[in-house]
């Protein structure tokens, strides 16, 4: 048996100057051709939007062409670093043709929108500030990331993991099974998508930990996004900087590939996508210089149905589906407001605007779901849909009972114990009034919001927020102990954010100047009260944080400072432009070359010591091009280090496929290493079932490995062992060694008994 892998030197672990400028080269092509093309497609469909509103569309534009090229290569199984660049410069290259075309054939397009109100100064600063605090607070545990490696359980066992089997296999379609438990093979994998194309260059996951900091930009942009044609695009940003800034989401969220800040922030986009569609339409009505006079009198004005146009419509919907297509828990916002934009419609419209938004919403994030549909005939295999009784995996292994919050509603100890202290602890101290803040605001623009699509969105608010009561996994644990709520409060997310933006644009909150500036206090209370309480002040890094928020306020500073002079922007003196271009780009070479020497030297040094894992991840840190294979629960969520610095390893838990789509755990050791010697396997890494390795000295699966001749345990460390397979193992040498319990196929085991899964 030829081992086929090596280790490499511990020196080679961070990327050599060639290797870092070839990388950084081709994501900028890839980055810079989507980004190419959506300014032009944007600058075509949306001809008239201007500054932040143009921005945000291009931003969604640029992501969803990425996924779909992705998509589209990942198909036939050829998504990889040669195929995307192609692909991209291609697309980039067809929008500038047709897009100028359509632009010739069409004429001159429309006038371009009036400017918002002006915000106030004071405002605009506070705004600043958030945004800095913001940054500092979502930098600790990114900094932590980066001294050590990302660690948070679903970033390692199944977002990063398939992020890199997309960049290694090139196969969007296929089913990667990771685990028994929670059917994550089935789950939408947008951002997963998002996270393997900077692997395809760098080989490396050096910017994994800092997307999720774009994404934090990209909401807050559409925050500003929500408030700007009122003149309050600072108050809103606050107001959704509040919901991006508390624990419930830097928790999670912050240096780690969880996903749940991706589609807040494309809800969001979607948001700020209509309510600027719906000012510009509005606008139009008036011409010229009468409109400019006179747009600012549209804060106040009561809109008749809206008219949103087919273009802006389509951009929402493709933010929306972008949102579906990254995590479930956003289907509920999604179809929301998909209903809500058909009923305000009117009856001429509606099924314009229902096509064009639920087509463009599906072409952004149904593809997970047909994938799933071809596979196992179920788009979503979590259910059979009732009467439908469509096929679904039998689910053989549950970790706990998975309650929703609804589950305790009348459960006073429950609340008081588990419900009340984790809402603290994920909004701060402050936590009723932020929540009755959000939940406020949708209550009133559904009863009293002015334009048909602020009472829209207050529904949205409140649907989604009902939603999340009825969510499975909220408050999942066993019976009385709801140990996930905490974890799950982020599912509630884009109600606050989304309620929290809107809140500032009320008929109420802008009726005056003394309610406008009230409710500007009032924000900026509750984000206070929200940032101060966040246990991240405490959890070191905090000079790094700092820094970065200081860096953030001389940013805007500077930027204000060039645009007044004209220095930079639309007006600007090209070499002006090329100047700050190139010293932008040469300070994040430099700042990436730097960061990604001193991430890729710590990476997984001392991961879970207390438990047992450290020597493991240790050790597979230099290894390349091996097959790995894993096992147990603890062995489920710590995946992602045995893939190796370079990605290079491929990593599966080790189980087999029942009917439906299944994954079921192997019972019995014949099973087991007959399994190893099909899969070609080089290495196995066996760890245990509790969540703590408490007096366990050794596991059932580890225990079939060692006592076979062709395994030589390489280290161990209480319960957990790698060995190193030096042949294929023998099925029929088993002999007596002992199976599994049901207790331990069912997944009783894991909370009832400290020592399950001990031979």
């Amino acid at each position: 048996m030829s081992p086929g892998f090596s280790f490499a030197p511990a020196s080679e672990r961070a990327l050599d100057a060639g290797a870092y400028l070839l990388g950084s080269l081709e994501l900028a092509l890839i980055v810079g051709a989507v980004a190419l093309a959506a300014w032009r497609v944007r600058a075509t469909i949306l001809p008239g939007w201007r500054g932040a509103p143009a921005r945000l569309a291009e931003s969604v534009l640029a992501t969803a062409a990425l996924i779909w090229l992705a998509e589209a290569l990942g198909t036939f199984g050829v998504y990889g670093e040669a195929s995307m660049i192609v692909a991209c410069l291609a697309l980039a290259g067809l929008c500038l043709v047709v897009c100028g075309r359509l632009d010739l054939r069409r004429g001159p397009g429309p006038a371009p929108t009036p400017p918002a109100p002006p915000a106030a100064r004071i405002a605009i600063w506070l705004a600043a500030a958030a945004c800095a605090v913001v940054a500092a607070a979502w930098m600790v545990p990114t900094l932590g990331s980066l001294a050590g490696g990302m660690d948070r359980a679903d970033s390692l066992w199944y977002h990063m993991p398939l992020s890199a089997r997309y960049a290694a296999d090139g196969d969007l379609g296929a089913i990667d099974y990771f685990d028994p438990i929670f059917f994550a093979s089935y789950y939408p994998a947008n951002s997963e998508v998002l996270h393997s194309v900077p692997l395809l260059g760098y080989g490396r996951d050096i910017l994994s930990p800092l997307l999720n900091l774009g994404f934090l930009a990209l909401g807050l942009l559409a925050a500003y996004c929500i408030g700007r044609p009122y003149g309050l695009g600072p108050q809103s940003l606050i107001g959704g900087a509040i919901a991006l800034g508390a624990q419930m989401l830097i928790e999670f969220q912050a240096g780690e590939a969880l996903n749940d800040i991706v589609g807040v922030a494309f809800v969001l986009a979607a948001v700020a996508v209509l309510v600027n569609e719906g000012a510009a339409r509005a606008s139009r009505a008036l011409s010229g210089a009468e409109a400019v006079g006179r747009f600012s009198r549209l804060r106040d004005a009561r809109f008749a149905r809206p008219s949103l146009g087919a273009p802006a419509l389509a951009v929402a919907g493709i933010a929306a589906g972008l949102a579906a297509g990254t995590k479930l828990s956003f289907l509920a916002p999604v179809i929301a407001l998909f209903v809500a934009l058909i009923v305000i419609a009117g009856r001429g419209a509606r099924l314009r605007t229902g096509a064009v938004f639920g087509i463009a919403a599906f072409a952004a994030g149904g593809y997970w779901f047909v994938r799933n549909l071809v596979a196992v005939g179920n788009p979503i295999p979590y259910t059979g849909f009732g009467p439908l009784g469509l096929p679904a995996p039998e689910r053989a292994f549950e970790l706990r009972p998975g309650n929703s919050v609804f589950h305790y509603w009348n459960d006073t100890e429950v609340w008081s114990d588990w419900f009340f202290p984790g809402l603290e602890e994920s909004f701060g101290v402050l936590w009723p009034l932020t929540i009755a803040a959000f939940l406020g605001a949708g209550v009133y623009a559904l009863w009293r919001g002015s334009e048909p699509l602020v009472r829209a969105l207050g529904a949205v608010v409140l649907f989604t927020a009902i939603a999340y009561v009825f969510t499975p996994l909220t408050a999942a644990g066993e019976e009385g102990m709801p140990i996930a709520f905490e974890w799950n409060v982020r599912y509630i997310a884009p109600a606050a954010a989304v309620g929290l933006a809107l809140l500032p644009c009320l008929p109420i909150a802008r009726a005056g100047e003394r309610a406008r500036r009230l409710t500007l206090a009032g924000l900026c209370v509750l984000f206070a009260a929200t940032t101060v309480s966040l246990v991240q002040w405490q959890q070191g890094h905090v000079k790094g944080a700092v820094a970065a928020g200081i860096g953030v306020l001389v940013g805007f500073a500077l930027i204000r400072w060039l645009l007044d002079r004209g220095l930079i922007g639309p007006g600007a003196p090209r070499g002006w432009a090329v100047a700050v271009a190139g010293v932008v780009a040469i300070g994040a070479l430099g700042a990436g070359w730097w960061e990604q020497n001193h991430y890729l030297e710590r990476r997984y040094e001392k991961l879970s010591p207390q438990l047992r894992l450290a020597d493991a991840a240790r050790w597979s840190r230099d290894l390349r091009d091996a097959k790995v294979a894993v096992s147990g629960v603890r062995g489920v969520f710590n995946q992602y280090p045995f893939y190796g610095t370079d990605l290079s390893n491929e990593v599966q838990w080790l189980g087999e496929e029942g009917p439906d789509g299944a994954f079921l755990r192997i019972a019995d050791c014949a099973s087991w290493r007959r399994a190893l010697a099909d899969g070609g396997y080089t290495h196995v890494v066996t760890t245990y079932d509790p969540f703590l390795p408490g007096r366990l000295t050794d596991t059932k699966e580890g225990l079939w490995t060692r006592d076979d001749p062709a395994a030589r345990e390489i280290l161990r460390d209480g319960p957990v062992s790698v060995f190193e397979l030096e042949g294929p193992p023998d099925p029929d040498a088993c002999g007596d060694l002992p199976d599994l319990s049901p207790a331990e196929l069912n997944g009783d085991s894991v909370n009832a008994e400290p020592t399950a899964n001990q031979p």
